[in-house]
This record gives C-alpha cells, structure tokens and sequence, in this order.
C-alpha cells in the first residue's frame, strides 16, 4: 500500500472548521510554537557527532571536535545541558553521550517542492515535513539523517531537521540566462531551487540572453545562499522549437538518443524474415490479419483477426516477436532494461528499441512476412472464453487501418468498396465489431470503469512551434482494438499463472478507505447521495460515473474518481486488476514499447519450449519498470504544460466563457472549450467581498453577497497571464458578465 502524502495544505492548513463563513480567530498555535524544539547549528554539531558515532560518543570528543571549529567551551557546555533537559541525550557517569527519549532520527531522501518546502521520505507510514529555512543546500534525491521534531498541532505531519548527509542526489539542474539591468545572470528554470547559481564569468560571457543549458552545482555557500555551478551541456534557447522536450529529458533523467554503444548489435539486425526462422512456426499469413492504429504510428506491435463461426468467435491476436530478435542480457536488452518503456512526446518519440526494430523488422508492415506470438481465442456467442491457444507464428498484414478508416469502413459500404480491402478483410472488421459489442456488455457487467476523459492533440506550425491545441474524436474502432488487447492481456496472465512460470502481473490495489471517504464527501456535496463501501467493488465506482454522466460538474467527477484509484504497478506477485475487473492480468500485446511485456514474452516461449526458466529478481525489475513510468508519465506531463502555456500565450487579454472544472481553497481551475486548455482564476479574482470555500470544497461563497462560484458554473474570464516554464495558465474575470450555471447539453 502506497504511504499517505502530506501536503503543503494539510501541513499549512488553519485548525479552525466553519460551518458557512470562516472563523478568522487566533487558534493558539503561536503560543503553543515553544513546544516546538529545532536545533541551532551548535546543537545540530553536537547531535550530528553523536548519530556518526552510531549513538555514543564522549563528552570530550564533543569538546574537541566544536573547539576546532571555534566555538566556545561555555557556549558548548550549556548547549549539551539543554539538550539533556529536553531529553535529547543523555549523559552517563563516564562522561559518555547517548541518545535520549526525544531523540526520534530516521534516515531517508529529500524531496523539494518548488515553493521552497520539503518532505522527507522514509520508512514511516508518514512523511514529515522540511521547513523552507532547513532545505538550503539540499536537493531532491538528497539521502540524509533528520530529527523528528514534533509539531505543537498533533494533527499536522511532524518536522524533519537534517542532520547528516548520507548521500548526494543529482546535482544537476537547468539554467536559463536571463538580462538583469544589462548584466548576464543566470536562474534556475522555473525557479525550481531557491536559492541563486552561479556560473563563472568566463562561462556566463560565452552565453547569451535566453540560453538553455544544463549545469552541474558544486559548492553551497550557507553564508549568501549562493551554488556555484559548472556548465555540463547547452541545450539550446527558451524559443528552440522542442527547447522543452530536451529540458524534460534533464529534468527527469529520462533515457532520450540512443547511445552508440548498440550500434555493433543494430547493425545485425535483418531488414526482413529469413526463411529459416519460419520453421517450426505456424504459418497465419494466409488468414487477413491487420493493423489499426493511429495515423501518426509508425510501430505497429499488434494485428488481429476474427471470424465468426456457429457457436460464436474466433479472435487471433498476433504481437510482434520482439522476444526472438533481442536476446536476454544482449546490449540491445540491457539498453530496453534501463528504458523500460518507449517515451511518446508531441512531435517526437524515444523508442525502447533501436528504430531498426521498433519500426523495422518487428512492425507488423502490411505486405511483409512478420514473425509473432499470437494467441486463439475461442468465444462463445456470449463472448464467454472456451478455449485459448498461445505459439509462435508468422504472419503477412494484409492492409494498414487508420481508426478513422475503420469506422467509416463499417459505416459505409461504399467507401469499403472504393477502399479497395484485400479479399477477407472486410469479413474480419465485421465480426470484430460484433465480438467487441458484446465484450463490452460483458465490460459492464462485470463493473469495469469507464471514464471518457477528453482527448486533444497539439498543433504544430511548419516551424515546429506548437499554434493550437485540437480535441480528438475516439473512434469506435480504438475500442474494438483495446477490448481485443484486454483479451489478449487476460489470457497470457491465465496461461502462465496455470503453468506456474514467473511473469510480471499488471496489477492494481483497491483504493485506499480514505480517498473513498473523500470522494463521497464530494458527491454529498453536490447533492449525489450515493455511499461506496469501504472495501468496494469496481462496479460502485461505475455506479457513480453512470449516476453523474448528467451532472455539471461530470468533469470534476471523472478526475475525482480517478484521483480516488491506485496506482497500477507491475509486480511478480499474483494479484488482480482493480479498475478492469480482472482476477489476472498482465501486459504481452506491446513489447516493442514496454519491457514488461518482453518478459511475458520470454515467459511463454518458456513454457512452449518447455524451457528451463531462468533466475532473475523480478520483483526488483517490477519496481524498476513502475517508478520508471511514472517518471515518464511525469515528463510527459510536464511538456504537455509547457505546450499548454505556450498557445494559452497565444491568447493574453482575450476573453472567453470558461467552465469551473476543479476547486481548490485558493481558487477555480477553469477550462475554456473554445482553446481547448484549462487555467486557474484565483480566488481574489472572485470578486471585491471575501470568498470562502464552502464544506465539501465544491463551491467559493461570498461572505456578504452569498454569490457563488458551483463546480460546473460557466464563467467569462480574460487570460492575463501563462508562464511556459511552470506550465501555469492564469485568468481572471471579466467584471461585466455574470456567471451562470452550466448543464450539460
């Protein structure tokens, strides 16, 4: 189970609650703050010298060792005593010093948040929190010893204060040079670290005003505040078409031009299937297999086919055999390893594999022999399993299908006959869709979820610069692919759980009791009254999507339920699918762009071959593949803001109608339709009287007007402001319009 994360709110938030406006009194914590005991730099010499010694080291030593640094015996003596008061440390009748009762140390890393606060990660169930004035001089990934210092208010997380560095983090960070009054200077991007970097002049001379570059810090001067820091990599200007993409690669440490080291195992690799690895095989090119992707795919890892017979179904669904062209622990392997997964920025894209199989000899082409692990599978009418069948296999694409394409073939026959389809074709699109049909009322019945998030896309000019932001239409087809990839998915976890082969499980926890709490809270607010049980099923979750699809505020309902899951980790041990409604699942169908789904694959020839299986630590590789996602999913993110920023900046002082998305106690997140981008209208945006967040977060009320502002409302704002480097997109109301209630249409 994944730890609770304190926050900046929960940590700074006021103990007074209100019922309608606000209770502005004192709350007693200033008085109570003595309570609160933090070390001064004398204390911290003495008790980092007692925690080196691992608990015990001499009076003397203690003496000895703050003397050198020029402290005072007398100043060093009452420091001792005081901390012997607090019950910090003890001294023996040898002169020899302990640790006491209050003395409450952990190791564990740094984590910073850009308003220049920390947390400290560690083994307890909590986090503690790092006071802004105790991060000088550390960074994120920063391994350290702190104190425990209890906080005066026993709801709030407890304080961390750094003792000891154990281990250094990254010390590297993006610099922007920035002009001040004429002078080249350089800053932090985004101001991500507090205090000020500096290059040396001779460095900062070669550079000019808006430069990009990757700098390694050095020394931290604790007297100004002040890192030095060398120049690494320059890596371009803040208006470089893509600036933001090579910014986040840095910043996230994730894995981007593939190195030259592969290039003696690349140049092996087969421009197309040798007649010899065919054997042994069976042959599927005859049978009308093809891809449907997106029309920007170049990798196409999967191809199906279906026909229907008389007591049902039979779906074939052939992956790419990645597993024969990449050996374990070759070069090409260990590269994949490390990546984990192939990184899918707008524009641009990082394979896992070397292009000359990501979208060579592995992508399914059409008219080209591909060798496959593909999987049978038999339904019945109810689309029920019978029976399925994994082996190795060839197979010929006989046409590459756009979605678009797709559900126009399905809805016109005569731009199916224009279309030209290869003889069989036609016949397999059809049943795929009657199979998926009925997939899908199994999908409900078994209470998957179902959340209809929107979708956009970025627009990029012919200068590579990003001019719009366009919402994309889902096909009909996307979801016959993804229900026949689910089976897919579902049987190979079935197959080598039966045989008892070691895989990677895609699995997903139930979410957690107090996030359940938390999403009831909300629909109570808005007036939904429906209850989800402590251990819930997934079908409660679709319960409350089906209950809201008509509310206004469906948005913020959708990210709500979504916020309330867990997250999904891939794991060596057997565990099900929470949001799928699986009892086991697992990834095969994509392992030209995740290692996970390498591993299936060598699991099941494994079995096939009747293999020896092979030693490796699995649940190690599991947490690797997971963390690394979500680094991705972060850096992507990221970008995407950057990119968000950058048309919103397009717009400053347009006015546009927007809809209230989200609520947070310091304002309304607002998504403006007609730009396809969302922004934040602070609550001093609200108007001239007192705003306060109502019970339930869902609306701000004026404390003397009793105006609203509901999750749903449409509201008039102007764009005042969008920083790329933060991603952040600031509105503000237009004074003249009124605000009224948004229904959906």
């Amino acid at each position: 189970m994944r730890k609770r994360r304190v926050t900046k709110k929960s940590v700074m938030r006021s103990h007074s609650k209100h019922s309608g406006a606000p209770n502005r009194g004192l709350s007693g914590r200033r008085k109570s703050r003595q309570d609160e005991f933090f070390p001064d730099q004398v204390q911290k010499k003495i008790l980092s010298c007692l925690i080196e010694s691992n608990g015990e080291v001499s009076v003397s030593k203690i003496y000895d060792l703050c003397l050198s640094v020029g402290i005072k015996k007398s100043v060093i003596k009452e420091k001792i005593k005081e901390l012997e008061r607090l019950r910090v440390l003890i001294i023996t009748s040898d002169a020899i010093v302990t640790k006491g009762a209050s003395l409450c140390v952990a190791s564990g890393k740094v984590e910073l948040h850009r308003d220049g606060f920390g947390f400290f990660i560690h083994d307890e169930p909590d986090d503690w929190y790092i006071r802004p004035q105790d991060t000088r001089g550390l960074l994120n990934g920063d391994e350290i010893v702190a104190l425990r210092v209890l906080n005066s208010s026993p709801d709030r997380a407890p304080f961390a204060f750094p003792l000891l560095q154990n281990r250094q983090g990254s010390r590297r960070v993006i610099l922007v040079v920035d002009n001040v009054r004429g002078v080249l200077t350089s800053r932090v991007l985004a101001g991500e670290l507090k205090s000020e970097v500096v290059l040396p002049a001779a460095t900062l001379s070669s550079l000019v005003f808006d430069d990009v570059i990757l700098a390694e810090l050095g020394q931290f001067d604790e007297s100004v505040e002040i890192w030095h820091a060398e120049l690494v990599e320059h890596l371009g200007t803040m208006n470089d078409p893509g600036i933001e993409v090579a910014v986040a690669l840095h910043k996230f440490n994730v894995a981007g031009v593939r190195s030259d080291s592969l290039d003696s195992e690349v140049a092996l690799i087969p421009n197309s299937v040798d007649a010899a690895d065919i054997l042994g095989r069976i042959d599927l090119r005859e049978l009308p297999f093809v891809t449907i992707d997106g029309p920007d795919a170049k990798d196409f890892d999967d191809a199906v086919h279906v026909r229907v017979v008389d007591d049902g179904f039979i779906l074939h669904v052939a992956i790419a055999d990645v597993s024969h062209y990449v050996k374990e622990n070759s070069l090409i392997d260990r590269d994949a390893r490390k990546r984990t997964t192939s990184v899918y920025f707008p524009k641009v894209v990082f394979p896992m594999l070397p292009e000359e199989l990501s979208s060579g000899t592995c992508s399914l082409k059409p008219n080209q022999d591909r060798l496959v692990v593909a999987v049978e599978i038999r339904f019945d009418a109810n689309a029920a399993v019978i029976e399925t069948n994994f082996f190795s296999g060839v197979i010929h694409s006989h046409k590459r299908l756009t979605y678009k394409e797709v559900d126009r073939i399905l809805d016109d026959s005569q731009f199916a006959t224009d279309t030209g389809l290869p003889p069989g074709v036609l016949d397999s699109l059809v049943a795929l869709e009657a199979l998926t049909k009925v997939l899908l009322k199994n999908r409900v019945s078994r209470g998957a979820l179902e959340i209809n998030a929107r979708e956009s896309a970025f627009v990029f000019d012919d200068a590579g610069m990003v001019s719009a932001i366009s919402p994309q239409q889902r096909y009909f087809s996307s979801r016959m692919i993804e229900e026949s990839m689910l089976c897919a998915n579902v049987a190979a976890a079935e197959f080598l759980k039966a045989s008892k082969q070691p895989f990677l499980y895609r699995g997903h926890p139930e979410p957690e009791a107090a996030k359940i709490l938390k999403l009831t809270d909300l629909l109570n607010s808005i007036g939904v009254d429906l209850k989800i049980p402590v251990r819930p099923k997934p079908s409660d979750f679709s319960r409350v999507l089906d209950e809201c699809f008509n509310h206004e505020a469906v948005d913020a309902l959708q990210t709500a339920v979504l916020r309330t899951m867990s997250q999904a980790r891939y794991t060596p041990i057997p565990t099900s699918h929470f949001g799928l409604a699986y009892e086991s699942y697992c990834h095969f169908t994509s392992p030209i762009r995740r290692y996970p789904d390498l591993i299936v694959h060598r699991a099941i020839k494994n079995v096939l071959l009747n293999a020896q299986e092979k030693k490796s630590d699995l649940h190690e590789l599991g947490e690797h593949c997971s963390d690394t996602e979500r680094k991705v999913e972060e850096a992507v993110r990221w970008v995407h803001g950057w990119l968000n920023a950058s048309v919103a900046r397009q717009h400053i002082g347009e006015e546009h109608i927007g809809r209230i998305v989200s609520i947070a106690s310091f304002g309304c997140f607002i998504f403006i339709e007609s730009l396809c981008l969302e922004g934040l209208l602070h609550v001093s945006e609200l108007g001239h009287e007192f705003f306060y967040l109502e019970e339930g977060g869902v609306a701000f009320k004026g404390e003397n007007s009793g105006k609203t502002y509901f999750l749903g409302d449409s509201v008039s704002i102007t764009i005042r402001d969008a920083d790329i480097e933060t991603g952040r997109v600031t509105l503000k109301r237009k004074t003249s319009g009124h605000n009224k209630r948004y229904v959906k249409q």
